[in-house]
């Protein structure tokens, strides 16, 4: 433990609460707390407050001047934030104080000059750390909530389910492209069979056209039979390609 020296054991304050500010929920608006400094020297005291974190805490007075065996009330404002029950605290205060000369004039800026003139082992230093409670009412309110979410949670779909329907929908896509590849496949069939009837209708129209072209001498000509023949080929033909386009018109729809 650090050696006071006699100027820092003028300088000391009483200070209520001595160790902790504590700041009681809940933390959606302002919290206020008081901290009570009394000067028990025979000489006026010079005060200061300072904090870990300035932009969290509004202290009216931050600063001012304690006359001998007279007290001061700080009002220190915790401006509303969101409360983490599991976020470690580690915000602090520190009174600090100086025994204040004897000076004619004792204006703000003649206080800040003090603070830099004077050496530091003049200055006695407090410190405390800031306590954040909640209401037990309020306790039961956020396991409630917290309840809830976990509850929502758990209704809703897990990674797993929405999984399994992935795949059941890739299955069902599965067996729809294997069963149009069989149709395309039955499609393919009946078209080699229609390209060879229409091959064989050829040949028999070639038979037909040469077997008139050879006729014997004494053989009369009978043009109306190869004018029966042919145009049966064109309609086998044209029947041929008909069942053809059904057939792809089906597998395209």
């Amino acid at each position: 433990m650090a050696v006071l020296t006699e100027a820092q054991l003028k300088a000391k304050l009483i200070i209520d609460p001595p160790s902790e500010l504590r700041f009681r929920g809940p933390f959606t608006k302002q919290v206020i707390t008081t901290l009570n400094l009394t000067n028990p020297s025979d000489q006026s005291i010079l005060f200061k407050i300072k904090t870990t974190a300035p932009k969290r805490y509004c202290v009216r007075p931050n600063f001012g001047v304690i006359r001998a065996h007279e007290s001061a009330s700080v009002e220190i404002c915790l401006q509303p934030f969101n409360f983490d029950p599991f976020e470690k605290n580690k915000h602090k205060f520190m009174v600090q104080s100086v025994l204040l000369p004897g000076i004619e004039n004792e204006d703000s800026s003649t206080f800040f000059n003090i603070w830099k003139e004077l050496p530091p082992e003049n200055f006695m230093d407090a410190k405390l750390k800031c306590v954040f409670e909640i209401p037990a009412e309020d306790n039961r309110g956020d396991t409630s909530a917290a309840v809830k979410v976990v509850k929502t949670e758990q209704s809703s779909s897990p990674p797993q389910v929405k999984a399994e329907e992935k795949q059941t929908s890739n299955l069902d896509t599965s067996e729809q492209s294997e069963s149009l590849t069989n149709e395309l496949r039955q499609l393919r069939e009946e078209n080699s069979k229609l390209r060879k009837e229409n091959l064989d209708l050829k040949e028999q129209v070639i038979r037909v056209r040469s077997t008139v072209t050879k006729l014997t001498d004494g053989e009369a000509y009978a043009p109306f039979m190869a004018e029966k023949q042919i145009p049966m080929f064109y309609i086998a033909l044209a029947f041929a390609a008909a069942i053809f386009g059904i057939l792809f018109g089906k597998f395209i729809l």
